[in-house]
């Protein structure tokens, strides 16, 4: 019995010993620790609120810590707080200088609020501790977003001593001077090109453009001789009779010509590609159809370039067909599967032309290439949940999780992507929650911000902001269908069924194989009280593979 009691007696100390234990403070250090990895989880989950509390905490532990003064210039960054980024930004620079990105971060902010100089003087901080080619292409972009020629013209020498002398330089620089009316100095650079390669002939043409749009002819003639000279039978001399046509407004002889020229293998790809980029900025020149004719010239000269296939995709997107924008992406990575910004343009597009089952079928193939990537898990989650397999979509959208979607670039889309699989399930508060974070981070990609309007206008949620959604993509958009298809939903929503008609007529004159279309179209004829029409409507819609069960119930009332 004594023994017993002597156990019951040592237990209990322990027990006193363990709780004195328990009730210590924890040291700084683990303290710390625990708090920045409870604020990184909160991130992931999306809690930004809770994150930043967590961070407050751990900086009042440790107020030298970089890492947490950075995390929270990027929340602030994320809620438009541009004060307190900057703020909490440049504290985590001023602790840890030698971190480039918190330079960089600090350039961006200061990039957001208009500061040029002081976003200048961060990005080169950011660029001269590790000079990387396409970080200084970005700079580049930067500054010429400001007008800063005489800035970009030094950027431009300053890479070419860094990475070595191209031809693109000269010709960027060209074109900067010429913006500043140096004609001399354009023209010096164009020259230079020449006497690295005097055969380039479209060097010459520039250069003979640059004299005839500026009214120096005798020069322009002089260099038209020397192209003559070189190679009188070159249809490259075509080239340089396309830009004297466009010097002088002749629209017709210089698409003419131009076509003819790009039949050469003498001009680079990537110079053919320049001269497109070139027509597609200048409104008065830009014509669809014969662009589109030019790219067909690189497509039938070079059926393999995934170079010409990516940006023939890029037109089409630009001109807002998004079908042959997908078929000539598909092409690009046919012919080249090493680059994965293909992969992510290729996914986006499958989801904008809703192309679902494609989607899946790609998504499986680039699981084998980039089984460890995120965004495929979010794609494949995207494609499940359309083919109405939510159990998989979800275990797609908690794959995504685990490698980190919600702290790479592309979160917005996981937001997104998550709103509308919520959507689908009904649970539509929790889907708006996510609309309002992707909305919050990224509302400028106006095919996806379609699908938010639909949700809006569905719900009738918020009908203000959809109508003003709608305005803005309309803007943007003004050849895809769906724009149509989601503003005469709105119309319809809101009972203006004249507009609403004339809405979803345009949408069936640019997508008439979508039964969804033809349904609406039902559907508004039903309200203007025109049963014929709405009857005949909801049969192509079941015809063209709608839901038969819905829209037969339609057709009995109207009956």
């Amino acid at each position: 019995m004594r023994f017993f009691t002597f156990i019951l007696i040592f237990l209990s100390g322990l027990a006193s010993v363990y709780a004195q234990e328990a009730n210590k403070p924890l040291p700084p250090d683990v303290e710390f620790k625990g708090l920045l990895s409870q604020a990184n989880i909160l991130l992931m989950k999306g809690d930004t609120e809770k994150a930043m509390s967590c961070l407050m905490s751990a900086l009042k532990v440790n107020p030298q810590s970089s890492v947490c003064n950075f995390e929270l210039a990027r929340i602030f960054y994320g809620k438009q707080d541009m004060d307190a980024a900057l703020s909490y930004g440049m504290q985590a620079y001023n602790l840890n200088p030698k971190n480039r990105w918190y330079s960089n971060f600090v350039g961006a902010v200061y990039e957001k609020t208009g500061r040029y100089e002081d976003a200048k003087h961060f990005y080169e901080i950011f660029l001269n501790i590790d000079p990387v080619y396409d970080e200084y292409v970005d700079f580049l972009d930067f500054q010429l977003s400001y007008r800063k020629f005489d800035d970009a013209i030094e950027t431009l020498n300053k890479m070419e001593d860094l990475f070595g002398y191209q031809t693109m330089y000269s010709l960027q620089r060209a074109e900067l001077f010429t913006k500043k009316n140096d004609i001399k100095s354009a023209a010096e650079e164009y020259k230079r090109i020449i006497r690295t390669d005097s055969t380039n002939l479209s060097a010459y043409g520039l250069l003979e453009e640059l004299y005839y749009s500026h009214g120096k002819l005798a020069e322009a003639q002089e260099v038209q001789n020397k192209i003559k000279k070189i190679d009188p039978n070159n249809p490259l001399s075509q080239l340089s009779q396309a830009m004297l046509c466009r010097s002088s407004g002749k629209v017709d002889c210089f698409y003419q010509n131009l076509s003819e020229s790009f039949k050469s293998d003498k001009i680079t790809i990537q110079d053919k590609l320049l001269i497109i980029s070139d027509i597609v900025n200048d409104q008065k020149f830009f014509d669809e159809d014969r662009v589109e004719s030019l790219f067909q010239v690189l497509n039938d000269f070079f059926p393999e370039s995934s170079l010409v296939h990516t940006n023939f995709s890029d037109f089409y997107l630009y001109i807002n067909k998004p079908e042959k924008s997908l078929e000539q992406l598909e092409l690009a990575v046919k012919h080249n599967q090493s680059e994965y910004k293909n992969f992510h343009n290729i996914f986006q597009l499958y989801f904008i032309t809703e192309n679902y089952e494609g989607l899946r079928k790609f998504v499986d193939e680039a699981l084998d290439l980039y089984p460890d990537v995120a965004e495929v898990y979010l794609y494949s989650a995207v494609a499940n949940m359309y083919l109405g397999k939510f159990s998989d979509a979800e275990d797609d959208f908690s794959t995504a999780m685990d490698f980190g979607i919600v702290v790479s670039p592309v979160a917005h889309y996981y937001w997104y992507f998550y709103a509308l699989y919520n959507y689908l399930l009904d649970n539509k508060d929790v889907a708006f929650d996510y609309f309002d974070k992707y909305y919050n981070a990224n509302h400028l990609d106006w095919y996806f911000v379609l699908r938010y309007v639909y949700c809006l206008v569905d719900s009738k949620r918020n009908m203000t902001l959809a109508g003003n959604l709608l305005v803005k993509t309309g803007r943007e958009l003004k050849k895809y269908y769906y724009h149509y298809f989601v503003d005469a939903y709105y119309n319809f929503q809101k009972g203006n069924n004249d507009d609403a008609q004339k809405d979803i007529m345009t949408a069936l004159q640019l997508k008439d194989s979508n039964p969804a279309i033809y349904e609406l179209a039902g559907d508004i004829m039903k309200q203007k009280n025109d049963c014929t029409s709405a009857l005949k409507n909801w049969q192509t819609a079941i015809d063209k593979g709608g839901d038969a069960v819905k829209i037969n119930k339609k057709i009995q009332k109207c009956k």
